[in-house]
């Protein structure tokens, strides 16, 4: 039994960037896709089945909400490969399998219609400013992009590359000589995910929750350029030929950035996000590789400069949501949406006697 956290959406220097379609396998047995509005209870539904999934030993995957990482996109139960999902803007999901194994739940049918007129200007005005909102935030992480790459290219000049392709090919031979593991297989050869987010409550990680699980696990040190996801994509073109299945979870500012990826057969992340160093079997520190006279620190600091303003952006959208939440919830039967949630959770607990 274990417990991840991951985010599927991100905020990154390419807009929002939606793995979504990762989140659940065709070979499902039950998909539950929630329809509705600002707290409307989506997320505190998800989370509480999920928690009592959790108490009866099922290993669960929250899926958090980079627009705000205390709330659930998604839950899934994994060994009964049953999942709960948030289906609305900007990730909709609409069911593959209607009537089959998918089912839309429609929440917006325990809205008082009526009552909610008395805020419809309010909530006009909300939305209209959280569009803008994001727009704010997506430039600056764009312009925070520009920076970064003018970093790498400047940094690229001053490597030893030579040295670095030696020592990325004793790693690579290092990672691929242990004895492979029956994996466990829950419906995805190849999964694209984020474990980091850029939240308006600042940069969220939850990498640990990843690792926690994992046997081996190898931390690649380096500064902007070094080449750590360059080295991280090699490796998955490895592990791909060998017919791998393989979990990448990427940048969340820079999605085509490759931060960590597990290896399932061989039971193995590899990883350079900071808090692999704590569980490293082994380090490669490109920076023995890199002169790091030659860092300019004033573009550093333009980059956290943008970073750190492209958040404050968000933090100005998550205000407009919760203006969106404290229209809508007066005006929500919560009462039937609890009902639902038990419902629910018995047909779950009926799915797993069946198994």
């Amino acid at each position: 039994m274990r417990v991840r956290k991951v985010f599927t959406g991100g905020n990154t220097a390419n807009g929002f960037h939606s793995f979504h379609s990762y989140i659940v396998p065709d070979n499902r047995n039950r998909l539950y896709i929630f329809k509705g509005m600002p707290g409307g209870g989506k997320s505190s539904l998800m989370r509480e089945i999920g928690q009592r999934m959790t108490s009866k030993g099922y290993s669960i995957e929250y899926h958090h909400c980079p627009s705000d990482p205390n709330s659930i996109d998604a839950v899934v139960i994994e060994e009964l490969k049953i999942c709960l999902l948030d289906g609305t803007a900007p990730h909709v999901m609409d069911p593959a399998y209607p009537g089959l194994t998918d089912r839309i739940i429609d929440l917006a049918k325990y809205i008082d219609s009526e009552k909610l007129k008395e805020s419809e200007e309010e909530i006009k005005k909300a939305k209209m400013n959280n569009k803008y909102a994001y727009e704010r935030a997506f430039n600056y992480f764009k312009a925070a992009k520009v920076i970064y790459e003018q970093i790498a290219n400047e940094n690229k000049r001053n490597l030893d590359i030579k040295k670095i392709n030696n020592e990325s090919k004793k790693l690579i031979d290092m990672i691929f000589s242990k004895r492979e593991n029956k994996a466990e297989f829950y419906g995805f050869k190849e999964r694209h995910l984020f474990s980091t987010a850029n939240t308006p409550e600042g940069y969220f990680d939850f990498t640990d929750t990843v690792l926690e699980w994992v046997g081996d696990v190898y931390y690649i040190k380096g500064e902007i350029g070094t080449g750590k996801s360059t080295l991280l994509y090699r490796i998955f073109e490895e592990a791909k030929l060998r017919n791998y299945h393989v979990e990448v979870f990427h940048n969340s500012l820079l999605p085509e950035k490759i931060e960590s990826l597990y290896i399932k057969e061989l039971d193995t992340i590899i990883t350079s996000n900071e808090h692999g160093k704590k569980k490293a079997k082994y380090t490669l520190n490109l920076n023995d590789f890199f002169d790091d006279s030659k860092i300019n620190y004033e573009d550093y600091e333009m980059f956290n400069i943008l970073v750190e303003k492209g958040i404050k952006s968000l933090s100005k959208a998550k205000e407009n949501h919760f203006i969106l939440e404290k229209a809508y919830g007066p005006c929500i039967d919560y009462s039937q949406i609890d009902k639902l949630r038990e419902e629910l959770y018995e047909e779950i607990l009926s799915l797993k006697v069946n198994e």
